[in-house]
Parts: C-alpha cells; sequence; structure tokens
C-alpha cells in the first residue's frame, strides 16, 4: 500500500493544521477532529508515515481502567515519550466495582461465590485476576481460608482494607487419609440411616 505524503493528502493536511494548534492528542481525538477515519490513521498507516517523516511524535500516554495505555501525538521532530508501565494499582473496571459491591452486600465470600452474586463469570475474574489486584488496591482482603470438596484451599474474601489471613499449611498425607476416611464414614452412616428409614416405611431400598 503507497500511503499519500503529507505534501499531497489533503487528509493528512487536516491532521498537521490540527496537531499546530492542539498537542498530546490520541488517535480517536485526530479522527474526530480532522475528520479521517480511524482505520485510516492507524491501519491505513498515516500516523505511521508521519512520524517516519518525523513531522508527528508520541508526546504522552492516555490511560483506561481496564488496563491499556493510548499514545498522544503532537506536532514537531522530537523523541518519542516512551510507554509507561500501567500497574495494577492502575486498574479499574465495571467488574471490579461488581465484585466490591456483592461483598459489601452479602459479605465474605469465595470468587465463586463473588461470581454468583455479582452475575460475573468465574473464569473472568480467574482470569482478569481482579480478586489479586483488588486486594493489592486495599479494596478487600482475605479474611479466612476454606477447603473445597476436592481438598485445596480457597480464600474467602471481605470488603475493605484489612490484614489478610495466612494460607493455612497443606494437609499432611495421614490427614488426608483421616478425612478420605470420615467422609467413607459418614456416606455410610448416611445410607445406613436412610435404610432404617425405608424399612420403618415399609418402603424397600433401592440398590
Amino acid at each position: 500500500m503507497i500511503v499519500p505524503s503529507e505534501k499531497n493528502s489533503p487528509a493528512m493536511q487536516r491532521i498537521l493544521t490540527l496537531l499546530a494548534s492542539m498537542s498530546n492528542l490520541s488517535a480517536s481525538d485526530i479522527s474526530r477532529e480532522a475528520f479521517v477515519g480511524i482505520t485510516t490513521l492507524a491501519c491505513g498507516g498515516y500516523l505511521k508515515a508521519l512520524r517516519t517523516s518525523r513531522l508527528v511524535h508520541v508526546s504522552g500516554w492516555r490511560k483506561t481502567g481496564k488496563g491499556f495505555v493510548t499514545p498522544l501525538f503532537s506536532l514537531g521532530d522530537r523523541p518519542d515519550l516512551a510507554r509507561p508501565e500501567f500497574k495494577d494499582a492502575d486498574r479499574d473496571s465495571a467488574g471490579m466495582n461488581l465484585i466490591v459491591a456483592a461483598l459489601e452486600r452479602a459479605g465474605m465470600m469465595t470468587y465463586l461465590e463473588v461470581a454468583q452474586a455479582s452475575g460475573l463469570s468465574s473464569n473472568t475474574i480467574k482470569n482478569t485476576r481482579y480478586m489479586d489486584i483488588l486486594v493489592k488496591q486495599k479494596r478487600i482482603h482475605i479474611a479466612a481460608w476454606r477447603r473445597n470438596r476436592a481438598g485445596p484451599l480457597i480464600a474467602v474474601y471481605a470488603v475493605g482494607f484489612g490484614k489478610s489471613a495466612e494460607k493455612p499449611a497443606p494437609l499432611s498425607r495421614a490427614e488426608r487419609c483421616r478425612r478420605c476416611r470420615q467422609k467413607k464414614r459418614a456416606l455410610s452412616d448416611n445410607r445406613g440411616i436412610a435404610a432404617q428409614l425405608s424399612k420403618i416405611q415399609g418402603i424397600r431400598p433401592a440398590g
């Protein structure tokens, strides 16, 4: 693709005229103010061509709550400003706010329970590390640890800043075996009680 130069493209002339009067504009800003399609600016190579010609440079960066930074452009032959690091403390999103609101409303919950209470997908909460980030931002903390049915520990979160509970040591082999025996014994006892009730009611036990 041959990209029009600044000398023969009305679109580029509009871009340069705009940047002569305003600075620190994003591609979206330029598209709106100079009446140039955003696809033309980015995918069409206009901004890249202007930077290559040293007519514009990256003069700043705009952070968004979703963890992204957007380059801002200004007129002139100057070095591009380095892209800043986006830290967890800078992040914010509607999903994170829903999590905090759910904990305020319902009290302490695991991330799986938070997913049900907030309407968010549990995979979204896990993959985006929302719970870890909110802990770093001191908006929530780990109030306790709970063992799920499979055995591993799962954090229980509470709203607000507080010292997070330390994660207990994993169960030893002997402890895991004892828990397994207890579950089997409880299951056997439940079956025995159910069988006795069935006999009393004159119902033959199933199986």
